[in-house]
């Protein structure tokens, strides 16, 4: 077997191999005298089929079996005779195997690019200074004491107005046919919220309970409905009651009904040092980020076209297991699968040169992740999940999933490892240099 490479690019090779006739006569050979077991041929007795008679009518069968046969037998030798390890399935050219002849067939791959490591030790980048503030605080707990609101029935004879959680029986219908996602029962409808129909709020605006209202409304036209977006709506309207949200005051009482707090000011500082710990936590994950974009820069790769797109696919599945979580989908958002792997293309092909530079520095460092190690990541996750271990480790052994887990976990030793190597600048407000570090890459 002869094989040589050609250097396409510095992602993709193509590999050609050649084998001599006396191994394609055997191949073929072999074939026959298989297929002439197996055959069925009117006037002849299986295994007593003459040559000439199975070539005449199976020739290009068993040409397309030894083919297959040839290239399955060599092409994994070829590739470790030549030092190559594919990313990508082989797109191979060949005229096929015959008899007599010398078989020749081309793969063109693709590899991960050659990483030239530049000097990343000596990176650079800022960390924002945490600061909580009094008003991120004196926020937080106003959020505290509306999730502790109640809803008390208002009792005087007034109307409507902004504030008010309003419960109305509607049902909706276009040029006299009823809307089946236009129609509800005992609907709470809070005024001013923003999470309903603007133009249909407003129409209960200075109404009071007991009233029927009839009014028309105009979807718009990027409504997450499509059967709604853009279409007035004749809307029939019940009335039924107003409750008012009553939010407790923030105060020694309140700081005991939230939890086992002395006083106003223990709440405080317990909310204080767990803005801190969220606001760390979203910093380091910041200066992780940074520290990649720096990489990035440093190291101008190229990104096979293959890991790139299956990159692309598993942001495209991440987005719909988002989706799904909060009752939406690809389909309600109008949005295509072509123009979605065009959006998301660039982050790809940005986290996919990241995972490589990364791969390579680990190579270096000797940072790697053993079965043992996986195996505590699941059993921590499946507990978090609240899923029986065994369960999800069958899942992980039936969808060959380790190498990948493995993989992630190296990485984020990785990280660490650099994040504890650079030189980190804390600062109370980012360089130019810094702002908006990878986001475009994350949410692109």
């Amino acid at each position: 077997m002869k094989v040589t490479v050609e250097d396409v690019s510095s992602v993709k090779k193509k590999i050609t191999v050649s084998i001599p006739p006396d191994v394609v006569n055997s191949a073929v050979e072999d074939a026959y005298v298989a297929l002439n077991k197996k055959a069925k041929v009117k006037g002849f007795r299986p295994g007593k089929i003459p040559r000439h008679v199975l070539k005449s009518i199976f020739k290009d069968e068993v040409k397309a079996d030894v083919t297959e046969k040839l290239f399955g037998d060599s092409y994994s030798k070829a590739l470790t005779e030549a030092g190559i390890r594919p990313v990508s399935y082989p797109e191979v050219d060949t005229q096929g195997a015959v008899e007599n002849e010398e078989f020749t067939y081309s793969a063109s791959v693709e590899v991960a690019p050659t990483v030239e490591l530049a000097e990343y030790k000596a990176i650079e980048v800022e960390r924002l200074k945490v600061d909580v503030d009094k008003k991120e605080i004196e926020a937080f707990l106003a959020r505290l004491a509306e999730n502790h609101s109640t809803l008390e029935t208002e009792e005087k004879d007034r109307a409507i107005k902004k504030g008010d959680i309003v419960t109305v029986t509607f049902e909706g219908s276009i040029d006299g046919k009823p809307v089946k996602d236009a129609k509800a029962e005992n609907y709470p409808v809070e005024i001013g919220a923003g999470r309903f129909i603007e133009d249909f709020e407003k129409n209960l605006i200075g109404q009071k309970p007991g009233q029927h209202l009839s009014f028309e409304v105009e979807f718009p036209a990027d409504y997450q409905m499509k059967d709604l977006a853009g279409k007035r709506v004749q809307f029939e309207v019940d009335v039924k009651e107003i409750r008012v949200k009553k939010v407790p005051e923030i105060d020694d009482e309140f700081a005991k009904d939230v939890g086992e707090f002395e006083n106003l000011k223990a709440l405080k500082e317990d909310v204080k040092k767990k803005l801190e710990e969220a606001a760390t936590k979203r910093e380091d994950q910041a200066v992780s980020r940074r520290i990649i974009k720096k990489l990035v820069e440093k190291h101008p790769i190229e990104a096979p076209r293959s890991l790139v797109e299956a990159q692309s696919l598993d942001i495209i599945r991440d987005t719909e297991m988002r989706l799904r979580s909060q009752g939406l989908s690809l389909e309600m958002m109008e949005a295509k699968p072509d123009d979605m792997l065009a959006t998301v293309q660039p982050r790809a092909e940005y986290e996919v040169k990241a995972r490589l530079i990364l791969e390579e520095i680990a190579k270096k460092e000797g940072i790697t992740t053993t079965r043992q190690e996986t195996e505590e990541r699941l059993k921590n996750d499946a507990q978090a999940l609240r899923m029986k271990y065994e369960d999800v480790k069958k899942r992980y052994d039936k969808n060959d999933a380790w190498d990948d887990l493995a993989s992630r976990m190296t990485e984020e030793k990785t990280l660490d490892f650099l994040t504890k190597l650079v030189t980190i600048k804390e600062v109370k407000k980012l360089s130019k240099e810094f702002q908006d570090t990878t986001e475009a890459e994350e949410t692109a």
